[in-house]
């Protein structure tokens, strides 16, 4: 009896987790994940780099944490190797273009060419399907969000800026980020900035104490959800700059 006195419940339940994971499937742009689940996701942009990216792997390694790395083409074409040490670390490898160029000032048949160049070298590489994009700076505008589409990929942004480009130091990137953290944050950082490793240790240690998982994105954004994450809207003329 208890059973059937449960039953709709337990339809309602049903309904809204499917429902929620057929809204994520159409969506291309993204901000943040589950806001009812305690992770986050770290991020790593303008990668890969010959010097800084091999300390901050170990540090990762040592850490126990995996992230997700947005990587300019162009760069992987230089280091191949470093790439696959990314993948086969555990570690998320998506695309950040193929130049570097911002998305705004290029024409569509230039973004549609970027993008698809940095893709096909990565995929090269790792063998492996990209999934996700970012845009340089994080501007984006319709053209680019039709482009991220009709390459079967997700455009995710974040919203935690931890700021580690501006010359700051590891202890303002630590507290800045700690302070703003929430269920689901995606957390922007920089994978050619030394601050940003120095402050690595302390984030994620406080992270944890306040109950806080790593995820990767494709772990975050994975083939289902408990519910909707955050979405901006892909409007006309629509861009962002962090």
């Amino acid at each position: 009896m208890t059973f059937f006195r449960r039953l709709p419940f337990f339809l309602l339940f049903a309904a809204y987790f499917f429902s929620c994971s057929s809204r994520l499937e159409g969506t291309t742009v993204l901000a943040s994940g589950d806001g009812f689940v305690r992770a986050v996701a770290i991020t790593f942009d303008d990668g890969p780099h010959e010097k800084l990216t091999p300390p901050l792997l170990d540090l990762l390694d040592t850490l126990g944490v995996k992230a997700s790395f947005f990587l300019v083409g162009s760069m992987a074409e230089k280091n191949p190797e470093l790439v696959r040490t990314i993948r086969s670390r555990g570690h998320t490898v998506a695309n950040h273009s193929h130049t570097h160029r911002s998305c705004l000032s290029l024409s569509g048949e230039e973004l549609e060419v970027d993008i698809r160049e940095c893709s096909a070298v990565l995929e090269g590489i790792t063998s492996s399907p990209v999934r996700f994009f970012r845009p340089p700076g994080g501007k984006f505008d319709r053209k680019t969000v039709d482009s991220v589409r009709k390459n079967g990929m997700k455009l995710v942004l974040w919203d935690i800026n931890s700021r580690d480009y501006t010359g700051v130091s590891p202890s303002f990137i630590a507290d800045r980020v700690v302070r703003k953290a929430v269920p689901g944050s995606i957390l922007l950082f920089h994978s050619g900035v030394k601050a940003t490793i120095d402050a690595l240790p302390e984030i994620v240690s406080r992270l944890r104490k306040n109950g806080f998982e790593f995820v990767t994105l494709d772990e975050m954004f994975s083939a289902y959800v408990a519910s909707e994450p955050f979405l901006l809207p892909a409007a006309k003329d629509l861009f962002i700059i962090m």
